[in-house]
């Protein structure tokens, strides 16, 4: 779903935000890997409801995805917290 949904050509497949459009964008899509730099928290709930709504101000072009129920927004969700693991420590 991380893929189908287009979270991946911002954010990149591993959650770097390193996606093939993300130089295009300012500011750049988060890292998944540095907690610190989610905006609306970092639970899954919190992230859940991140792509329901999107995140705009600040120039960010966070899209809503309110089209998606709220068990696929969670999966999400649950997968981009098995980022953190992979080993960066902003």
């Amino acid at each position: 779903m991380y893929k189908a949904n287009g979270c991946a050509s911002c954010h990149g497949a591993s959650g770097h935000g390193d996606g093939p459009i993300a130089k295009t964008l300012v500011p750049q899509p988060r890292d998944f890997r540095d907690e610190q730099a989610f905006k609306k928290g970092t639970d899954v709930s919190s992230i859940a409801r991140t792509i329901a709504e999107g995140i705009t101000g600040n120039g960010s072009q966070m899209p809503a995805f309110a089209h998606m129920s709220e068990p696929e927004r969670q999966s999400i969700a649950m997968f981009v917290l098995t980022f953190r693991d992979s080993g960066r420590n902003p």
